[in-house]
């Protein structure tokens, strides 16, 4: 058998050029414009602007994607008013700066011991992002994420809005996390000589079963929460049916949603509320169904009622809550060149900044800019499949070419690099290098339970299971009801 080659390729190819006559002389025409940048960089604003320097607030787009991060000092002085110099405000220094350096900082409360600090996990943060915003060691954060069994906490398990206690040294280095899961599980995780070790603590608490419906009027995100779900249930829902339905683009107004769940209570107060144990979406007409499973290794799953992984090898969107700005096509008019071209993905309109997701599990087998693609990652789920992520802000850090990345895994952030009119991600699906329709190819699917497993998995959540097809017959009647109303 041959060796199998990859016919991957690009929209636009960058033809070579022939260097200009006035290249060579390029640098010579540089040097004074670079005199003049050395002055503006190193003479001070005003006499007493040299002493009086004040920093400027750390933003996300200062934050670089370092290997390894440095705490750096910021001069301040807290009499001078808001006077600055142009050497104090270099945002290579700010980016790891200790946050209590940064007066007033919002991760310095009374309520926070000496040598901790709260950091609020932000829209499209990695735990490494959010350790180099409050001048953490970004070694540390791969470490803690990379952890055995517990790890995972970190990467999957983050959300916006989540809070971490962090114990670090003047150089910030990592001692402890203390990290709330949910309202039954606290993770802390302490350095050790070999790395970082961590303990899952679990609260016991009364456990009582509730269920919501609920019907899409405005968007699947925003009647969730109006049924009554919180934020982090309704992104669990999303990702549950995440692998048969493409938000963006097959929900419709009308379709319904059930979900089954427990409300945790310590005495007669609550405190909580447990993962989704059976939900269901009832989807133009088609229902779909899925029910959660705990291995004896204590690992949960969703499944179908017949035993079918939810979970696929690969999800059909790269962003979340979002809309299809142009569908994969063999004949299209391209926006810019303003002629016939194949469009070879679909493309995802995005505020910029979105986290873009891995949608399978791979290989990165190219990161960095071509052509028309701008920003790209090139992902190889195996030897026939890739998958191609385009016109990104930025990339993810931590990542690099022969990275192994997990479906659902941040790669990097909505943009409009290279040839694009608008923010979003070009997402190709490729076959031994042949395009095929991200939203209509055929996903290979994991192993189903079998044996004693299916007939555990029947026997347990039989209850449940009853529970979540009573709801959806109900579901169905109120939806052909409100069909056969004038």
């Amino acid at each position: 058998m041959g060796k199998l080659v990859d016919r991957d390729y690009l929209w636009l190819r960058e033809t070579p050029q022939k260097s200009p006559s006035w290249r060579p002389w390029a640098p010579v025409a540089l040097v004074p414009v670079a005199a003049v940048l050395a002055w503006y960089l190193t003479a001070p604003t005003s006499p007493s602007a040299e002493h009086d320097a004040v920093a400027p607030p750390v933003t996300r787009a200062r934050v670089p994607s370092f290997r390894k991060a440095h705490a750096m000092p910021v001069n301040f002085n807290s009499t001078s008013g808001t006077t600055r110099a142009k050497p104090a405000a270099r945002p290579l220094q700010l980016a790891f700066a200790p946050a209590a350096s940064l007066a007033g900082g919002k991760n310095t409360p009374s309520d926070i011991k000496p040598g901790w600090q709260r950091i609020t996990i932000e829209n499209g943060d990695t735990l490494s992002l959010a350790f180099a915003r409050n001048g953490l060691s970004y070694m540390d954060s791969l470490r803690i994420a990379h952890m055995p069994r517990l790890g995972h906490y970190f990467t999957r398990g983050l959300q916006a809005g989540d809070v971490l206690k962090v114990k670090a040294d003047h150089d910030g280095q990592v001692q402890q996390v203390s990290y709330t899961v949910d309202a039954l599980h606290h993770l802390t995780v302490r350095r050790s000589d070999d790395g970082f070790k961590g303990t899952l603590a679990e609260r016991s608490a009364r456990h009582q079963q509730t269920s919501v419906s609920g019907v899409i009027r405005h968007s699947f995100y925003k009647d969730a929460l109006d049924a009554g779900l919180t934020d982090r249930q309704a992104a669990s829902l999303h990702h549950i049916f995440s692998w048969d339905v493409d938000f963006g683009r097959d929900i419709q107004p009308g379709d319904r949603f059930v979900a089954v769940y427990d409300e945790l209570y310590d005495h007669n107060k609550k405190i909580g509320d447990g993962p989704i144990l059976a939900a269901a979406l009832i989807n133009n007409g088609h229902v779909i169904r899925a029910v959660r499973y705990t291995a004896s290794n204590g690992h949960s799953e969703y499944y179908r009622p017949d035993g079918r992984p939810m979970r696929q090898a690969f999800v059909r969107a790269p962003v979340d809550y979002t809309h299809i700005s142009s569908p994969f096509s063999l004949n299209r008019l391209h926006p810019i060149l303003h002629r016939i071209r194949r469009h070879e993905g679909t493309d995802y309109a995005a505020p910029e900044g979105t986290p873009i997701h891995a949608t399978g599990n791979g290989r990165i087998i190219f990161r960095g800019r071509r052509g028309g693609y701008g920003n790209v990652v090139i992902i190889r789920h195996n030897p026939h499949i890739t998958m191609r992520f385009a016109h990104m802000s930025r990339f993810a850090g931590g990542l690099h070419v022969g990275s192994q990345v997990r479906q659902g895994q941040t790669i990097g952030y909505v943009g409009m690099t290279g040839l694009a009119t608008g923010p979003h991600v070009h997402y190709e699906f490729r076959v031994d290098g042949k395009p095929r329709n991200p939203q209509t190819v055929a996903l290979p699917g994991a192993p189903p339970l079998q044996g004693h497993q299916l007939a555990a998995f029947k026997s347990r959540h039989a209850d449940v299971i009853a529970k979540l097809d009573n709801m959806t017959d109900d579901a169905r009647v109120r939806m052909a009801s409100a069909a056969d109303s004038p």
